[in-house]
């Protein structure tokens, strides 16, 4: 069961879902949508024994010193 990101083609809101199935449907959790796309995902991986995303420190969430969307700083 794995979680996918996606995008909501209506209001273009980003989330995440729990699929339980591949022929389940998907609706944005905002508007109710059905049209929504699969976005790709921050791979996140292990190096040294910490935890680093392969996403740049540029994600908007970062403060000077630590990020806690993507992990960097």
């Amino acid at each position: 069961m794995p979680i996918y990101e996606y995008v909501c083609s209506k209001c273009s809101k980003d989330f995440e879902e729990l699929v339980f199935s591949q022929n389940e449907k998907i609706a944005c959790p905002d508007c109710g949508s059905k049209k929504v796309k699969r976005a790709m995902s921050v791979f996140a991986f292990s190096s040294g024994g910490t935890f680093r995303s392969s996403g740049d420190a540029s994600c908007g969430s970062c403060s000077k010193t630590s990020c806690s969307g993507c992990g960097s700083h």
